[in-house]
């Protein structure tokens, strides 16, 4: 089999580097990998450095009407300030599936917290902001990861994607809340929910992102949800099986998700 290599001068936010393209190859071996991976990571601290405008207002919020006018959930433009989030985390010129997965996971992951919020005396609109944007800064962290494989002419590994989004995602979430202007309750209840496990005494609202997160992947992607799981979670915070079906036959959540 032949490989056709060549080097490029690529220009990037400002910082210009080598970087060697292998085409015509179905797969690349594991130093492939890790030079793609090195390559990706010494540009990906400094393009996460800039972060994006907000699309509109916090402070001014409010995530019921917005999410119970389903327009975001399909991709029109019934709420135009969800819309508007939609395109800003969702366009990159790689990534795009993977991007609006995400988006629709926490679309779905905040109708489920509006649902669960009054089962644990919490507040609807904090819980679902906060679900809203629970995974932030995955998103942010993968959108740049996907312009600079377009800039390069690579792809990251699977591996290596889920690595550095779990390196730089937490802390472009911190920034990201911060700079938008975020209602610091949402703000801080978008990490929060990560912490569960080590403080299962957390805000209330905390616990209604990390339940609302498990009906989510339930529904979404059934196949990484473990039987049970979602009945032992809700035990331990106070919500009984009838609810818990409930909670799954309703069918007002994600109608068409996209």
């Amino acid at each position: 089999m032949r490989w056709t290599r060549r080097r490029r001068d690529l220009k990037l936010t400002g910082v210009t580097f080598d970087c060697e393209l292998m085409l015509n190859r179905p797969e690349s071996s594991s130093s492939d990998a890790l030079d793609i991976r090195r390559t990706i990571g010494a540009q990906l601290r400094e393009s996460l450095q800039e972060l994006p405008p907000t699309p509109f207002d916090w402070s001014t919020f409010d995530p019921t009407s917005a999410l119970r006018s389903g327009g975001p959930v399909i991709g029109d433009a019934s709420d135009l300030r969800l819309a508007a989030l939609m395109k800003l985390l969702c366009t990159a010129p790689a990534r795009a599936p993977e991007l609006r997965a995400l988006w629709n996971e926490s679309v779905v992951t905040a109708e489920y917290s509006l649902r669960l919020a009054p089962m644990l005396n919490a507040d609807p609109g904090t819980c679902a902001t906060a679900a809203l944007l629970h995974r932030l800064g995955d998103l942010l962290t993968l959108r740049v990861i996907g312009t600079l494989e377009h800039a390069m002419r690579v792809r990251l590994d699977a591996a290596s994607r889920a690595d550095l989004c779990a390196e730089h995602g937490g802390d472009l979430l911190d920034r990201a809340v911060r700079d938008w202007g975020v209602p610091p309750r949402a703000a801080a209840t978008a990490a929060e929910w990560r912490r569960l496990r080590e403080f299962p005494s957390a805000a209330a609202e905390a616990t209604a992102v990390y339940l609302a997160r498990l009906f989510a992947i339930e529904r979404l992607s059934p196949q990484f949800c473990a039987p049970g799981m979602i009945e032992h979670a809700c035990e331990e915070a106070g919500i009984g099986a009838a609810a818990v079906e409930r909670l799954r036959d309703e069918s007002a959540i994600a109608p068409a998700v996209v």
